[in-house]
């Protein structure tokens, strides 16, 4: 019976043990979770304030201004706009042509409704 009691003690005292760690390695975790969800939301904070300033960014009134600043762009004029009809009288280049164009050994002539289009 005396073996029995010792054997019971000495489990007693394992499991105080593993219990005293699982308790300090639970409050380890848990204090990684609360740093985990502060950086989670200052993150969200970021992507909030990104989205805003992609907002601003993309307005379209800026990207008219910024192109006619640095791209020379202009409005679109009415005569510009081809019928469907328009666009299949339009010559299409064959690739031998585009192929010549682009070593600049050709240069084709162009209509004027072409050239009202560039």
């Amino acid at each position: 019976m005396r073996v029995v009691n010792l054997i019971l003690a000495g489990c007693v005292v394992a499991l105080s043990f593993v219990i005293y760690g699982q308790k300090y390695e639970s409050r380890d975790m848990e204090s990684r979770v609360a740093e985990l969800r502060r950086a989670i939301g200052g993150e969200r904070d970021a992507v909030a304030v990104l989205r805003a300033e992609w907002s601003h960014l993309n307005r379209p009134k800026r990207i008219e201004r910024l192109a006619r600043k640095h791209l020379g762009l202009k409005p679109l004029k009415a005569s510009q706009i081809l019928t469907v009809r328009q666009y299949a009288e339009i010559r299409q280049p064959t690739p031998a042509e585009v192929a010549a164009r682009m070593l600049g050994r050709v240069d084709r002539p162009v209509s004027r409704r072409q050239a009202a289009l560039r």
